[in-house]
């Protein structure tokens, strides 16, 4: 059965279909603390509740959703993350080892010789540097390298992330439209004609961003953020420091990325096919997922003056996963 990856800054998420064909997800936060080894005792608890970790000399790394529970309640303990603005974090030397286990985990035990998967890469940014390309050899090896308990491995090709969102939402539009991932490290976008690229770019500062400045603003860890912020309604008043930090750091993010949009839009009219009608846009990622998101983007981005026709914007009921789904949809039209 093929299969759709998608390798995200805090969520890592393979997809499948069932036995009723319907779409299957699997998730891990991409993200790991530290555990020094002089005392074993929370390891030895964390092992035997079968938390995935790894054991260093002098150190072990704890991984996933445990991660973030031990960050959330115990503000010492520094969440770490193996990739950083959307691509692997060059600050971490275990970064692709980390990687390696929780994607090797969450594939499982692939049961077809060469499957066909289709993983998720970003494009390179326009308000930073970064090196996609780098990042995407890195994922590269990494499915390179599994192989299942018999032997099976997989045939993994690199799908952009942005591209996907159209695959998975835009099937009723002969997939044309705008996707807009908005993900923990880069807001990433691509403008589709009939499932092919016209033009696509990415923007760094997303949700980790919004953690950070607003965990700055209140005095709180970003960890404690990042959960609190899915308690939040944009569209609701604030009713306390934290809420009114999350809403105005939202609000800011989302007016960068508009402009950002709009300059990318206007970059590339010479590169991008031109369409007569309005155009769609999917907008998705776990930075979307919050109460009265896709209110607030249709507002800014409706307001903005867009070089081009917006038609519905659009967020899936589901949007975590809706990368995954679009990558297993390229995955499944590849082996036709």
């Amino acid at each position: 059965m093929p299969i759709g990856f998608d390798c995200g800054t805090y969520n890592l998420v393979c997809c499948q279909r069932n036995e009723d064909n319907d779409f299957s997800h699997k998730r891990e936060v991409n993200a790991f603390i530290e555990l020094p080894l002089d005392n074993r005792f929370v390891f030895n608890m964390m092992k035997n509740a079968g938390v995935p970790l790894i054991e260093r000399e002098k150190v072990a790394y704890a991984l996933g959703d445990a991660a973030v529970d031990m960050a959330y309640t115990m503000k010492q303990v520094e969440l770490k993350r193996p990739m950083a603005k959307g691509c692997v974090n060059p600050k971490e030397r275990d970064a692709f080892q980390i990687m390696s286990i929780m994607i090797h985990s969450l594939l499982g035990d692939v049961k077809e010789k060469d499957e066909t998967l289709y993983y998720s890469v970003p494009s390179n940014a326009i308000n930073q540097e970064t090196d996609a390309d780098y990042h995407a050899k890195i994922l590269e090896a990494i499915f390179s390298a599994y192989k299942s308990k018999d032997g099976n491995k997989v045939n993994a090709q690199p799908i952009n992330e942005a591209l996907a969102l159209v695959y998975a939402e835009l099937d009723n539009k002969a997939y044309t439209g705008i996707g807009v991932s908005c993900g923990a490290g880069m807001v990433n976008v691509c403008f589709a004609i009939y499932g092919a690229p016209a033009f696509s770019f990415s923007i760094v500062n997303s949700g980790d961003w919004i953690d950070k400045m607003a965990a700055k603003a209140t005095g709180e860890t970003p960890t404690f953020i990042n959960k609190e912020k899915l308690k939040v309604d944009l569209s609701k008043d604030p009713t306390s420091l934290v809420e009114r930090a999350i809403q105005t750091q939202y609000r800011i993010m989302i007016e960068k990325t508009i402009t950002e949009i709009k300059k990318g839009l206007s970059n590339s009219e010479d590169k991008a096919a031109r369409t007569d009608g309005d155009v769609d846009m999917i907008v998705a990622g776990g930075t979307s997922a919050i109460k009265g998101f896709d209110t607030l983007f249709s507002d800014v981005a409706m307001s903005a003056d867009l070089p081009i026709q917006i038609g519905k914007i659009i967020r899936p009921d589901d949007p975590l996963y809706s990368v995954a789904r679009g990558c297993l949809v390229a995955a499944e039209n590849a082996v036709q």
